[in-house]
C-alpha cells in the first residue's frame, strides 16, 4: 500500500476509534495587550520584545473538540508564513493535524492570523510580535471556554508559527500580557523553527526538523540546541533523515518550491513526527495529573 495512503488511513481509525470530533467552529477573539509596564528598552530587545508593540488586533480561530463535556486537555496551533494553507481548510471534512490532536482527546484551537489583516503570505517580514499576541490571545479565550482544562494548554507551530512557539515558551522574569495572573502555556512544540532563537525555557518544548531542510538548517537546529542554557533541560529536537520543509503535510506530495525553498512531504518523517508528538503531548499534558 503506498505509504502516503498507509498515513491516512491510520489517522483515519484513530479519530474513529477516539469519538467523532464535531465540525470546526469559526471564532473570533482579540490578541493580548502586551503590559505597559514590561522592562525596559535594552531588556525587551533581549526578550525579543518590540520597544513599539503593535495593537492587538482581532483574529479568527478554528475550534474543534472530542465528544463529551472535558474540560479536555488543549492545544492552540499557529501556522508558518504561508497562512493556514496546508495546515487547516474550514471546507474540507479532513485537516491533518486538528484532526489527529481531537482523536487523540485534545480541544485544538487553530489560529488564522492573516485574514483580518488582509494578508497572504509574511515570508519576508519579521512577524513574532503579533503572533505571540496572537497566542496569548488565543490562550485567554481558549481559557475560558467550559470544555478546556487551562492548566493543561500546549502551543503547537509550523515554521514562523514554530518561531513564535519559541517566543512565547522563552523564560522571562515578568509577565508581558494582560492575561489573567498564571495563565500560561504548559509545553510547546515546534515544526522546522531553527532560525536562530534562543530556547531559555524550563518548560517541556518538542522541536522537529528535518535534516535536509534549506529554510529551517539542521546546522541552526544544533547551534541552537547547543547553545541552550543548562536550566532548558526539557528542551528535546527530534531530527527526520531525508526530510525537508512541510515533510508532514500530505498535501506536499509531490513536492514543490515555494518561497526559494524545496517543500515535499516525506511519509516515514511524518509517521514518526506523528508518533513523537503523540508521545510528548500525553506526557506532558495527561501524564501525572
Amino acid at each position: 500500500m503506498h505509504p502516503l495512503r498507509t498515513l491516512i488511513i491510520s489517522i483515519f481509525l484513530s479519530c474513529s476509534a477516539a469519538g467523532s470530533a464535531a465540525a470546526a467552529e469559526l471564532v473570533q477573539f482579540d490578541g493580548a495587550q502586551f503590559l505597559q509596564a514590561t522592562p525596559g528598552a535594552r531588556q525587551k530587545i533581549a526578550d525579543g520584545i518590540p520597544i513599539f508593540p503593535p495593537a492587538p488586533r482581532s483574529v479568527h480561530g478554528y475550534i474543534q473538540k472530542p465528544d463529551g463535556l472535558g474540560p479536555f486537555p488543549a492545544v492552540i496551533v499557529l501556522h508558518g508564513c504561508a497562512g493556514l494553507g496546508s495546515l487547516f481548510d474550514p471546507h474540507l471534512a479532513h485537516n491533518f493535524w486538528p484532526d489527529a490532536l481531537t482523536s487523540w482527546g485534545y480541544a485544538v484551537l487553530v489560529v488564522d492570523s492573516f485574514t483580518t489583516r488582509g494578508l497572504k503570505d509574511t515570508c519576508d517580514t519579521d512577524t513574532a510580535a503579533y503572533r505571540m499576541q496572537d497566542a496569548f490571545g488565543a490562550l485567554s479565550f481558549f481559557s475560558k471556554q467550559p470544555y478546556v482544562d487551562k492548566d493543561r494548554v500546549a502551543l503547537l507551530g509550523f515554521s514562523a508559527g514554530g518561531v513564535a512557539t519559541l517566543a512565547a515558551l522563552r523564560k522571562r522574569d515578568d509577565q508581558i500580557f494582560e492575561i489573567a495572573p498564571g495563565l500560561d502555556f504548559k509545553a510547546g512544540v515546534a515544526f522546522y523553527p531553527c532560525y536562530g532563537s534562543s530556547l531559555d525555557t524550563a518548560k517541556p518544548l518538542l522541536i522537529l526538523n528535518g535534516e535536509d531542510d534549506d529554510w529551517s538548517k539542521q546546522s541552526v537546529c544544533r547551534t541552537m540546541m547547543n547553545l541552550r542554557p543548562a536550566s532548558a533541560t526539557a528542551v528535546k529536537l527530534v531530527s527526520l533523515p531525508n526530510a525537508v520543509h512541510g515533510f508532514d503535510r500530505p498535501v506536499m506530495n509531490p513536492g514543490r518550491m515555494a518561497f526559494g525553498h524545496w517543500i515535499e512531504y516525506n511519509a516515514e518523517a511524518a509517521r514518526r513526527a506523528t508518533e513523537a508528538v503523540r508521545n510528548f503531548l500525553t506526557d506532558s499534558l495527561q501524564s501525572g495529573r
